[in-house]
């Protein structure tokens, strides 16, 4: 289907207005906003505009964006984007690490664009250029002297008399009762206000940690250019959009995003410079209640988004029925506030004033592994080296559930507390790692003995609460990242298997293995290191300690000790009670 901006008018010397076009169009098609605003990319850009008196020009943005209607996604395309086709993208270690620090410490490195946008302030920010201070942004305001759009009552009269135009399409009746924004009438607040660089900077990146927010990219296993970024849109505080962005990088045409982003090296800066250049027209965008694709294509100039439902994401939600007998508190989404983004589909929030941790499904393929880690956490209440389950999230009809809540640990990831030790100089106290290493066994132990697996036993997986008491987490049997896969697996990955099926109480205790391997040597990234793993005599730990590490490391599984066997070569305690 034609982007509304591809529509002809009658009269060809009338040039098109895209976003009043666009907001037609999605009044006839039954939109979900009567009120829309006109994109600053619709003007045009060989037109130079007074903003106020000496104030400069508007400035001339590098490309136009042209929202397209939502429409069927092919068969071809539905069957290429499949996620057996699809491999999540491998994060940097300094981008595996931004849920360990505070918002504004976040690694932001410099955002990479092509030799075409050499202006030095952003290439996507709004308003004028101001010629007497060149790090000023300014828009420009309600009262000015900017011209009237081109597209004026006439033209809409001639537009809606176009066949189809005026609702006889198939579909219900619109009624189009107010008059469509001109321009300026349609600028945001923001976009009215003076704006510096600096602090457009800073808004882009608030709205990047609360609204667009990145939970996963993925690249295609046949090494073809091609990207797809899964995001959460909060559209607004209670509307959270599910969206999938699709990038072909291949002939990618000069001075456009796609080149832009085959320049950039961490993929929360291609989220950032995906989003700068969709940003005015998500407004224009009809969102589906389900997952919503957005293919970016530049043509002639111009970034054509085509809009689809991703019918490959789409989840099938367990109903409330599926959990009745675990009798565990259900939240609804309504009753949720949002704090910020941890990691992946991991977000902290607030459930009447208590801070807790909302984990919600990843995707189609992974209901079953939610299940399990439900059914695991509930089970596990007893436990207090197992994170504690505090509940389900539903949905506000409390007809299906969409996540779970557990505890927060204020400390982090294990992995975050040892990589933070080593940058500050800081070793570990022996003690503190002993008591750490005792919890876990004892957690592994205690999930064991329930009847489940762990599954996935890394560092990224072991918190600390501001108790200092180590707690397992994400209990789910998925199967574990490259390099913490046990021995006799390794064949199984070479010739292409999947593992999951394999993995079972033996691989949780090779990976305890490596857990106990890094406390340590207080090593952070164990997979990292060449096989076999070993404790060198000048590491300074306890004999009974070494032989622990041993008994799980070894290459035949039958010699590896159950984590109950391996509590008892623990010394005795002072204290009975380690939280103490």
């Amino acid at each position: 289907m034609a982007a509304p901006a591809d529509v002809p008018l009658r009269d060809p010397q009338a040039p098109p207005d895209n976003g009043r076009l666009a907001s037609i169009l999605k009044k006839l098609l039954g939109g979900k906003d009567n009120t829309l605003t006109s994109s600053i990319y619709d003007q045009d850009p060989n037109t130079s505009v007074d903003c106020a008196a000496g104030a400069g020009l508007i400035r001339k943005l590098p490309r136009r964006v042209v929202p397209g209607l939502p429409r069927a996604k092919t068969f071809k395309r539905q069957q290429s984007e499949g996620r057996e086709r699809l491999e999540a993208t491998k994060l940097t270690s300094e981008e595996r690490r931004p849920a360990s620090v505070s918002v504004a410490g976040r690694l932001r490195p410099q955002r990479s664009i092509s030799r075409g946008h050499q202006d030095p302030l952003r290439s996507s920010a709004p308003g004028c250029i101001n010629d007497t201070r060149g790090s000023t942004i300014v828009t420009p305001q309600l009262e000015t002297s900017v011209p009237q759009s081109p597209f004026d009552d006439a033209d809409e009269k001639r537009y809606l008399s176009i066949p189809g135009a005026n609702g006889d399409i198939g579909g219900e009746h619109h009624e189009v009762s107010e008059r469509v924004p001109s321009y300026t009438e349609a600028l945001s607040p923001v976009d009215v206000q003076s704006t510096t660089s600096s602090q457009y900077e800073t808004m882009i990146n608030e709205e990047l940690e609360r609204k667009w927010i990145l939970n996963l990219s993925m690249h295609f296993r046949d090494k073809s250019r091609r990207e797809k970024f899964f995001v959460t849109y909060r559209e607004s505080e209670y509307v959270w959009r599910r969206v999938t962005i699709s990038l072909d990088y291949r002939n990618a045409p000069d001075d456009s995003l796609e080149k832009d982003l085959l320049h950039i090296k961490f993929q929360r800066e291609k989220s950032a410079k995906i989003y700068e250049a969709i940003r005015e027209s998500l407004q224009d965008i009809q969102f589906y209640n389900t997952v919503t694709n957005l293919k970016l294509q530049t043509t002639d100039g111009r970034l054509h988004v085509h809009v689809v439902e991703d019918v490959n994401e789409i989840i099938n939600y367990p109903t409330t029925q599926m959990i009745q007998h675990l009798k565990c508190q259900c939240v609804k989404e309504k009753d949720l506030e949002f704090d910020s983004h941890m990691s992946g589909f991991v977000y902290k929030v607030r459930v009447n004033n208590k801070t807790l941790i909302k984990k919600e499904i990843p995707g189609p393929d992974t209901v079953d592994e939610f299940l399990y880690e439900v059914n695991a956490l509930n089970s596990l209440r007893f436990s207090r080296s197992v994170i504690e389950f505090y509940g389900v999230v539903v949905d506000d009809e409390d007809e299906t559930v969409k996540g779970l809540l557990i505890n927060y640990a204020e400390k982090g990831a294990l992995i975050d507390v040892i990589y933070d030790s080593q940058e500050d100089g800081n070793s570990l106290p022996w003690s503190l790692r002993e008591k750490w290493a005792r919890q876990i066994v004892q957690g592994l132990s205690d999930v064991h003995e329930a009847g489940f697996v762990q599954g996935d036993l890394t560092l990224s997986n072991i918190v600390i609460d501001y108790e200092d008491n180590a707690k397992i987490i994400d209990i789910n049997r998925r199967g574990c990242p490259v390099g913490w896969e046990p021995p006799e697996a390794t064949a199984l990955i070479d010739s292409n298997q999947r593992i999951s099926m394999y993995i079972g109480v033996k691989s949780d205790l090779y990976q305890l293995g490596m857990v106990l391997w890094a406390l340590a040597t207080q090593e952070d990234e164990p997979e990292a290191h060449q096989r076999p793993l070993r404790l060198d005599p000048e590491i300074d730990v306890p004999g009974w300690y070494r032989t622990m590490v041993e008994y799980c490391l070894h290459e035949d599984p039958r010699v590896r000790l159950q984590a109950t066997v391996l509590l008892k070569l623990f010394p005795q305690p002072e204290h009975h009670d380690d939280y103490e």
